[in-house]
C-alpha cells in the first residue's frame, strides 16, 4: 500500500538527511565520550542509526574522532615557569583526560595514535623552544607521557568501573591479598591516591632529566 505521493507510510518524504563527518563529531562531544552511542549521536541529530554509517565506519570512529577533539581543544600548559613545571601541568591534565576518556574508547577500541602523535609533537615543540636537543626532547616528552598513559591505564584497573580515589576493585583486592607485608600496605597506600602515585612517578622521572641537565648532558645542558 502506497500514500498519493507514491511513499510508503512511516517513510519520510523529501532528500534524505545531509549530514557531515563534523556534525556528527560535534554531537558526539556535546553528548561527551563517556555517554557515546551510535544510537545517541543519531537521536541528537535527528536521523536513523543507519544514517550514521554513510559517514562514519561505526562507534570506534566516532569515539575516536570525539576524543581528538577534545583533547585538540584543550590548551597545552603554558611554559613561562619554566621546562619542568611544564611537564608536571601537562602530566596532571593528560592523565585526567586519559582518566575521564580513556574506559570507554579502550572498551569500543578506539584508536588514540592520532591523538598521542599531535600532542607529543605540541610537548616536543615546547621543550625545544626551551632549549632542549631534538633527540632530548623526543625522549622527554615520551617518557613523561607514557608514565601518565599507562597511570591511567592502572588506575582504571585498581578503583573498577566508576571507582574514584581510594575504591578498589575486586581484581586489585584479590592481588593485594597475594602479596606480603609489609609490601602488601605499601601497595595499599599507593593505590587508595592512583593520581598521587602516577605524577610522583613523572616527578621522579624529572628528577633524572635535571641530573642530565646539571652534568651537561648532550641535548640537556642549557635548559632554562
Amino acid at each position: 500500500m502506497t500514500g498519493p505521493s507514491g511513499t510508503r507510510p512511516g517513510n519520510r518524504p523529501g532528500p534524505k538527511p545531509r549530514l557531515t563527518r563534523d556534525e556528527i563529531v560535534d554531537a558526539a562531544v556535546e553528548i561527551g565520550v563517556e555517554r557515546l552511542s551510535v544510537g545517541a549521536v543519531a537521536a541528537r541529530l535527528g536521523v536513523a542509526p543507519g544514517t550514521l554509517y554513510r559517514y562514519v565506519g561505526g562507534l570506534e570512529e566516532i569515539a575516536s574522532a570525539a576524543a581528538a577533539r577534545v583533547f585538540a581543544d584543550v590548551p597545552l600548559p603554558g611554559a613561562a615557569r619554566g621546562w619542568r613545571p611544564f611537564l608536571e601541568a601537562e602530566a596532571e591534565l593528560a592523565y585526567d583526560l586519559l582518566l575521564r576518556y580513556g574506559s570507554l574508547l579502550t572498551d569500543v577500541g578506539a584508536d588514540l595514535a592520532a591523538v598521542a602523535g599531535d600532542r607529543l609533537r605540541q610537548v616536543v615543540t615546547t621543550l625545544r623552544a626551551a632549549g632542549f636537543g631534538p633527540t632530548a626532547s623526543v625522549r622527554v616528552a615520551d617518557a613523561v607521557l607514557d608514565v601518565v598513559a599507562d597511570g591511567a591505564v592502572q588506575t582504571r584497573w585498581v578503583c573498577g568501573p566508576g571507582g574514584g580515589p581510594g575504591d578498589l576493585s575486586d581484581s586489585a583486592r584479590s592481588y593485594l591479598d597475594t602479596v606480603a607485608e609489609p609490601v602488601r600496605g605499601e601497595l595499599h597506600a599507593l593505590m587508595a591516591d592512583p593520581r598521587g602515585h602516577v605524577l610522583d612517578k613523572v616527578a621522579l622521572l624529572l628528577d633524572g632529566v635535571e641530573l642530565r641537565r646539571d652534568r651537561g648532558a648532550e641535548g640537556y645542558a642549557g635548559i632554562g
